[in-house]
């Protein structure tokens, strides 16, 4: 029964494979927002120090001909022991990295799992005198920060060494769920959500769509709707395999959270342990990061997985806050622990950040992730181009989506009628119109939300993509559903209170895909693994594994979009973003690809 909207409290052989680049490319210094603060030299602080393995050109040849469909060794993937064996730091690197960090005031840590993250400890004057730079306490977009005031400098001795130092900058995340806004009051007549697409439409507004394409929002669809759209049959469950979600801070309620969500829609209650967390480090604050928002992540990761691979294992892995999820990612690469070869990343930093270090690092890992066949999914973002944002040289795509070594994802909008039908998909760029003198004009700004994509300004297009224009890597590759007007229903405890809301965001589109690769898994056995899945994915275009989206003309009226508009009458036009982001025939800078086509859970696998 359709549900009123009510206010809540919360708004070919190796040789022909060109290889991937490891090392970031040069950028400008990053820049320093005005209000800084020089922190005391006495300040406690520890940094990574990524070191390089014997060939590192080695790492990236592999890691990219493991991943290429044609190739002599593809899908002949490395254990962790094998990795750690041919491509860890060389022992003598290690004593001689050790013995300048001792030299110069730091303690050393244990060497990573991995063999080539070394995290040493001293205070900010042993880092200004390291690396020749001063650090500063600053706030990024209201979250407090350590910054560098000139691009670090790696000292000579242990130059060849040492390919990156991270931790003197902090580099923000960002979640990247979005959900509706609501009624501030009771609903009046034919103003309720939809239970399906249509099922509820406002007659009383004009209608700027033709019959069955106008519809108000969707109350959240349920798991059976969920699934329809990808086809999944009873038999698609994704059992053996685990999934890992990844973000920052921690729910305790997450697995009450997570079954009572499941009675909600229909999902198959989870069984014990079924559903686990990883904490590598306890949160010490929240530092500004928005961790409501991050809760509001880990509830829509865990849930919409669930929806897609009922019987996979879920781990949720926290972050201590929202600048170290770089770091927690290489952790959860390094643990022979979490068994998995999916981790799903419903996070973005905002464009491409101006930080080499962080970028070479970050890079280095999901090389080895690629290496290990532990395939990484991507957000693709949910502010379109970037151009709305503050401080961000848009249109740009987003890192860590930009990355030539992550399987970066799209949204769509999606209406599924009555019997579960889909009555269409398009692209995720949404504008808003309001209702004036019985005519919809357009608001200012026009643009509301939608799928993040494009060029990268850093990265050059990888050999897997040749196909498709541009000389940059291109974002996204695939696409799923990403609409909080037309998403799932989830449920999660906010300061004492259960919320019930339909919620997207490329955040929901990327645990889509990367739970649609577990079913594929389980479906062909056990012991299959697809690893890095972008470049499967362009090797088959055109056979099936993917479905082109294109444009549909489609409205969702609502009487209220943002907090801080009045409710009243609002049109949100689906696909019609008005940036450079365009649903398109073929590959498009919106959808990529497409979404998961007909032979995406039988021959992604082959």
């Amino acid at each position: 029964m359709p549900m009123k909207f009510q206010r809540t409290a919360l708004a070919g052989g190796l040789a022909a494979i060109a290889v991937l680049a490891l090392a970031a490319p040069a950028a400008a210094t990053p820049k320093i927002p005005v209000g800084t603060n020089l922190l005391a030299d006495s300040t406690p602080m520890s940094v990574t120090l990524t070191l390089a393995s014997a060939d590192d050109q080695a790492l990236t040849d592999y890691a990219t001909a493991v991943s290429t469909p044609g190739s002599p060794v593809y899908g002949q993937h490395l254990t962790r022991d094998q990795l750690r064996q041919r491509f860890a730091a060389p022992a003598d690197r290690v004593t001689r990295v050790k013995d300048w960090a001792a030299k110069n005031g730091f303690t050393s840590g244990t060497l990573d799992a991995s063999g080539t993250r070394l995290t040493v400890t001293g205070n900010v004057r042993t880092a200004r005198s390291a690396f020749s730079t001063a650090v500063v306490k600053t706030t990024v977009r209201g979250t407090q920060v350590r910054a560098v005031t000139a691009r670090p400098k790696i000292p000579a001795q242990v130059a060849r060494d040492i390919t990156a130092v991270t931790g003197l900058s902090e580099q923000v995340s960002y979640p990247l769920n979005r959900r509706p806004a609501v009624l501030p009051a009771a609903a009046a007549a034919g103003q309720t959500c939809a239970g399906y697409w249509a099922q509820a439409n406002n007659t009383t507004v004009p209608q700027a769509y033709p019959a069955g394409m106008q519809s108000n929002p969707i109350c959240g669809y349920s798991y059976a709707q969920t699934r329809a759209l990808y086809g999944l049959t009873d038999a698609d469950r994704g059992a053996g395999q685990t999934i890992v979600v990844l973000g920052a801070f921690h729910n305790p309620n997450f697995v009450a959270d997570a079954q009572r969500a499941a009675t909600l829609t229909g999902a198959p209650a989870f069984k014990p342990g079924q559903l686990v967390s990883k904490i590598y480090e306890p949160s010490t604050g929240d530092k500004g990061c928005d961790p409501e928002g991050w809760l509001m992540e880990q509830a829509l990761d865990i849930q919409s997985a669930h929806m897609i691979a009922p019987d996979a294992t879920i781990v949720t892995v926290a972050a201590p806050d929202c600048t170290a999820l770089e770091s927690t990612v290489a952790k959860v690469i390094a643990d022979p622990s979490i068994p998995t070869t999916l981790i799903s990343n419903s996070w973005t930093t905002h464009g491409e950040p101006g930080d080499d270090q962080f970028i070479t690092a970050f890079n280095n890992t999901l090389a080895r992730s690629a290496a290990l066949g532990i395939g990484q999914y991507f957000s693709s973002g949910d502010d379109g181009d970037t151009t709305a944002l503050p401080n961000t040289k848009g249109p740009t795509a987003s890192y860590p989506a930009s990355s030539p070594w992550v399987t970066a994802v799209g949204g769509t909008t999606a209406g599924i009628g009555a019997g579960n039908k889909v009555v269409f998909q398009t692209g995720w760029e949404t504008s808003v119109r309001g209702l004036s003198g019985g005519v919809w004009k357009p608001m200012s700004p026009s643009f509301l939300m939608g799928a993040g994509g494009g060029s990268s300004q850093r990265f050059d297009k990888p050999t897997w993509q040749n196909a498709i224009p541009g000389t940059k890597r291109q974002v996204p590759d695939i696409a799923a559903l990403a609409d909080p007007y037309t998403g799932p229903l989830m449920g999660v405890t906010i300061n004492g209170q259960y919320i019930v809301t339909s919620m997207g965001g490329t955040s929901l589109a990327s645990p889509i895909i990367a739970s649609l690769v577990a079913v594929a898994q389980a479906k062909a056995g056990p012991d299959t693994v697809v690893g890095f899945l972008a470049p499967v994915l362009y090797a088959g275009a055109g056979k099936g594994l993917t479905a082109d989206v294109g444009h549909v003309g489609a409205g969702i009226w609502t009487p209220q979009y943002s907090s801080d508009v009045p409710a009243g009458n609002y049109l949100l036009d689906a696909d019609n973003g008005g940036q450079t982001l365009k649903t398109a025939a073929g590959w498009d800078n919106v959808t990529g690809l497409g979404t998961p086509g007909p032979k995406f859970l039988t021959d992604i696998t082959k």
